[in-house]
């Protein structure tokens, strides 16, 4: 008797009560296949940039077909640059240790070794003013292995230490020097003016 009741009330709820109330079937998500071989070409994927990319200044400074106008109007800020290029130096933060003494590329020595790196902010030459600085440094002479990330001149003449967590870096290239120095008299002996 309780059962034909139950199912009487169930057969009334179910067709009076409106479809939003009734209890609903829940849906189960079904997993979408991912596939496996994913093109090598990713770069045709992703929408490119409608600017120009950023490029090394050294590589695209050298325009041979350049007017003489474009040389005298270039001519205070490429002294500029050629100042800049003299000197190497910076600070930093970060766990670091060891020292180097360079007496041009030839003649350094020391070690230095970024546990795991150093924020380095200075003049660093025609470069960005900030890097991190995450490769470590030894050696003896022409065979010191260099910082990947610290480019050192043919003639650089400097110093740096670095204690735990502070560092500092000085250096002067004899070798931008002499460019300077001739460039004042409108003679490019390193190629690296703009025209």
């Amino acid at each position: 008797m309780r059962s034909a009741r139950k199912i009487f009330l169930w057969l009334v709820a179910a067709f009076i009560c409106p479809a939003h109330v009734r209890a609903q079937p829940v849906p189960v998500p079904v997993p979408v296949p991912v596939p496996l071989n994913i093109p090598l070409p990713l770069a045709d994927l992703v929408p490119a940039s409608p600017k120009q990319p950023w490029f090394d200044l050294a590589t695209a400074q050298i325009q041979p077909d350049s007017p003489w106008w474009s040389e005298v109007l270039l001519y205070v800020p490429n002294r500029v640059l050629d100042l800049i290029d003299i000197f190497r130096i910076d600070v930093g933060v970060g766990p670091s240790v060891g020292a180097v003494v360079r007496v041009t590329e030839y003649g350094q020595v020391g070690f230095r070794e970024m546990v795991p790196g150093s924020l380095r902010v200075g003049d660093l030459g025609r470069r960005f003013p900030v890097m991190i600085e995450t490769s470590n440094e030894f050696g003896i002479g022409p065979a010191y292995v260099e910082s990947s990330q610290r480019k050192v001149c043919p003639g650089e003449v400097g110093v740096g230490g670095d204690v735990l967590v502070a560092g500092a870096y000085g250096g002067v290239c004899l070798d931008e020097v002499v460019d300077f120095l001739a460039g004042l008299v409108l003679i490019d002996l390193k190629d690296d003016d703009f025209r």
